[in-house]
């Protein structure tokens, strides 16, 4: 089994209906480096956020009680 699926978004898609194609690929969408990156750098920056807002949370609240 893969860890992550297939990011070939055309797959058997017609042509009319797959994404503007540039000189060098497709205009406008995220290389599939980029979006492998996303899949690990994302959950990595939720994970951050939390842990941020959790500490902000409890300094205002060491200083609301006076501890």
């Amino acid at each position: 089994m893969r860890i992550f699926s297939n990011l070939d978004l055309n797959g058997h898609a017609p042509v009319r209906a797959q994404v503007g194609r540039g000189p060098w690929g497709p205009v406008g969408v995220p290389s599939t480096r980029w979006k492998k990156a996303q899949r690990i750098l994302i959950p990595v920056a939720a994970v951050g956020v939390a842990v941020g807002l959790f500490f902000l949370g409890r300094m205002f609240y060491l200083i609301l009680t006076g501890a």
